[in-house]
């Protein structure tokens, strides 16, 4: 009985959002689907490698997904609020720029890194060691352009 509120829970959650949030649906249930992918890999890791699993820091592992989570509805936030911003003080850029988007496809990027860094300690043979090598390297990427025009 409890499996099953579980999975009527997780299907109106996933609902929801979608109807609320029609065209960011997939990057939404794409970020959710990584977070939990993470916290799976993370804990058959921690019991294949014998590493404890403890309160604190499943505490500080909840409340970091949790800012992925409002760093991805921020963004989305912005891809409302802009556009309302721009016309009411009249300006028209040719583009959009898809802050949602944006935020939650690095989001999975982050997240995937820690999936394969996770699934590499529990088997080294189970993924290629160069896809988290990759993309390493492409959040470095994406971080060193950022460092780059701030300057």
């Amino acid at each position: 009985m409890e499996e099953n509120k579980c999975k009527i829970t997780f299907s109106v959650l996933i609902g929801i959002i979608g109807s609320l949030y029609q065209q960011y649906a997939a990057i939404l249930i794409l970020v959710i689907l990584a977070i939990c992918l993470d916290v799976v890999t993370g804990l058959i890791k921690a019991k294949v490698t014998g590493e404890a699993i403890n309160s604190k820091k499943g505490t500080i592992g909840f409340w970091k997904k949790m800012s992925f989570l409002v760093s991805l509805l921020f963004g989305i936030f912005m891809d409302v609020f802009i556009p309302v911003l721009l016309t009411v003080i009249n300006i028209q850029l040719p583009f959009n720029c898809p802050f949602g988007f944006i935020v939650g496809a690095y989001i999975i990027l982050n997240e995937s890194i820690s999936i394969c860094e996770n699934i590499y300690k529990t088997n080294p043979n189970a993924i290629p060691k160069w896809l988290k090598d990759f993309l390493v390297l492409a959040v470095k990427e994406i971080d060193d352009k950022n460092n780059k025009n701030k300057k």
